[in-house]
């Protein structure tokens, strides 16, 4: 078997191909060369981690393999240290951010669904087409959406008319929100909205915008999300300084701003 990246080793200490490899599965990235960098990268910060934390006491490095993860995280403890934002710091991130701050539309929803598997072109041919039959007979006369749709919708929802319920952000498929997120209250898709399943004809009976959430309710996420950015980029300056005094061959790190250990 060909090895991906021979030859990787820190201070002397060999990162292997089998290595690499059980790492791969921590890392889902598009391209299995994506994820075998990956990988590679997280491999090569945890063997600094562990070198510097056998230098500073932590650990004899021949120990380090039993528990490597606690050894780290002491390590860091140790060594990374910011400060909890202050009041003042997190109602400005508010100010600059209050779109971040609203809560999801609510929509009361139905759909009519043909199924079709997105790699069956055939299938989905068919299935645009019986929806596209349907949406010009449901356009004509209106009353016959919840009629069609506990006759030939694909969805378990037909029992219903079609009926979803109360719908809100990240509970569809995301074609199906882009689309819904545009419509407005007593509306119907003007067109077969395709997704993953097959397409949908989508109506909206009522829709409840969301608000904005003040300051106060949402200060300790915002002093949360802060003071880990801060901590990332305290981590990533870390292991800079450790790859600066080491020497590794085989591999070039890039900036470590992500976690290393999954």
């Amino acid at each position: 078997m060909m090895s991906f990246a021979p030859g990787i080793t820190v201070n002397g200490i060999k990162i292997t191909s089998d290595q690499i490899n059980a790492e791969v599965q921590y890392h889902p990235a598009k391209a299995l060369p994506e994820a075998k960098y990956e990988a590679m990268q997280a491999l090569v910060i945890r063997e600094l981690l562990i070198q510097k934390a056998a230098s500073l006491g932590f650990c004899a490095r021949e120990e380090s393999v039993k528990n490597p993860d606690q050894i780290i995280d002491d390590l860091l403890g140790s060594e990374i240290s910011v400060p909890d934002p202050d009041e003042e710091t997190c109602r400005r991130y508010y100010e600059n951010n209050k779109k971040r701050f609203y809560t999801s539309p609510l929509f009361e929803v139905s759909h009519i669904l043909y199924l079709a598997p997105p790699e069956d072109d055939d299938a989905r041919a068919k299935a645009k087409i019986k929806a596209e039959d349907a949406l010009a007979r449901i356009k004509s006369q209106p009353k016959l959406f919840e009629e069609i749709a506990k006759q030939e919708s694909g969805c378990s929802s037909a029992k219903d008319g079609g009926r979803l319920g109360q719908i809100s952000k990240s509970q569809t498929l995301p074609a199906f929100e882009s689309v819904l997120m545009s419509m407005k209250e007593g509306e119907m898709s003007t067109e077969p909205v395709a997704t993953e399943v097959g397409y949908h004809i989508i109506k909206v009976h009522e829709r409840a915008e969301g608000k904005q959430l003040p300051f106060e309710p949402v200060k300790d996420w915002i002093a949360d999300f802060l003071k880990s950015q801060s901590w990332q980029r305290a981590f990533s300056q870390y292991v800079q300084i450790l790859a600066g005094e080491a020497k590794i061959s085989g591999f070039r790190l890039k900036q470590a701003d992500t976690p290393l250990v999954q």
